[in-house]
This record gives C-alpha cells, structure tokens and sequence, in this order.
C-alpha cells in the first residue's frame, strides 16, 4: 500500500488531526464546499504515470 501512494508512506492519526486543524484555523477560513482528500495523493488524477523518487 504505501508504495501506492505518491508520498510513499501511510498517513496516521496526525495527519489527520492536521488537516482538521487547518480547517478550524484562520487558514482555512475561505475554503467552503469542498472535500479535502488526506490521502497521501493515492487519488490524485494520473496516477497512471511514473512516480519519481524525491
């Protein structure tokens, strides 16, 4: 699984508290409407080409 996903690594309770964080912070205040995928980039369109190592 983690070499499925573009960061190369499984996402943990963090990194969802993170992205919870973001949206009840100022930061986040102008972002309405939408679903933020914490996914590790698993669903970003093109997965289909080839993922460089960084």
């Amino acid at each position: 699984m983690e070499q499925a996903t573009p960061l190369r690594r499984l996402g943990d309770p963090v990194d969802i508290a993170a992205a919870a964080v973001y949206l009840a912070s100022p930061a986040g205040s102008f972002l309405t409407g939408k679903t933020l995928e914490v996914d590790g980039g698993l669903t970003f369109p093109n997965l289909d080409l080839p993922i460089p190592d960084l």
